[in-house]
């Protein structure tokens, strides 16, 4: 695994790739970002949910438009092998079945976070559906806990929902640093069903704000693209009430 095969013009055209393709896929993306000190120098360790396809391109695209930082993400060696590119910006691979692989993958991480930089992680490893519950979910993060003292854990929570329009909305909630101190007497397992539970919590939240049509605190991000019934608007012509004779 190799930091220097990053690529600046690799981003750089991501993003405008990325730009296009959500205002194309989707209504709209929206965001809660409920982080104290969003600009705070040091090591964090991202922990997202995953239910679709596009997670893997929402971290890229979340890191470069929102947080801006220094990021890698652990993705599986599966999709790395299929999309080679992902490797210049940021992705390293895992294998989860293999202990020995995924030892490897963790302690690539670990190194990233001495240097204080930003990891991105899908603890679930798999895609699961939005719904399932609980969520497989790795002893990976609770593993970094350990061996990395000052460090900020941040949970993620993505909901794609069909609502109201054409075409799907995203909704996105960054949450607060989790405080460590209440994971401290807790052994491994003990830490990683902590985490999943607060991270079901979570996407829970999102869903049930969607329920309840709670959507005062998302903030629109990207915009798509107009779709068919915005388009046929101008159809749309005013019925004149008769007079009476």
């Amino acid at each position: 695994m190799n930091l220097n095969k990053k690529s600046k013009r690799t981003e750089a055209l991501l993003t405008s790739f990325l730009h296009y393709q959500f205002k194309k896929h989707f209504y709209c993306i929206y965001l809660d970002d409920q982080r104290d000190n969003k600009h705070q120098a040091g090591a964090k360790l991202y922990l997202m949910n995953h239910s679709s396809w596009w997670d893997g391109l929402l971290i890229f695209y979340l890191n470069k438009t929102i947080m801006q930082e220094d990021a890698f993400a652990m993705m599986s060696k599966k999709g790395m092998e299929e999309f080679s590119f992902f490797e210049k910006i940021g992705a390293f691979p895992v294998d989860p079945s293999s202990p020995k692989d995924l030892i490897k993958a963790l302690s690539f991480a670990h190194n990233l976070l001495a240097e204080k930089k930003s990891v991105w992680i899908f603890p679930q490893g798999r895609e699961e559906h939005i719904e399932k519950r609980p969520f497989s979910y790795f002893n990976g993060p609770a593993y970094l806990m350990e061996k990395k003292e000052e460090l900020e854990i941040i949970l993620v929570g993505s909901y794609y929902s069909f609502r109201h329009d054409q075409r799907p909305e995203l909704f996105l909630r960054i949450q607060d640093s989790l405080s460590l101190s209440q994971f401290l007497h807790l052994n491994r397992r003990e830490k990683t069903d902590l985490l999943r539970e607060k991270h079901e919590a979570l996407v829970n939240s999102i869903r049930d704000d969607l329920i309840h049509e709670r959507l005062g605190n998302y903030k629109t991000i990207k915009k798509g693209s107009k779709t068919a019934s915005e388009w046929l608007q101008w159809m749309k012509k005013p019925i004149k009430k008769r007079s009476k004779a």
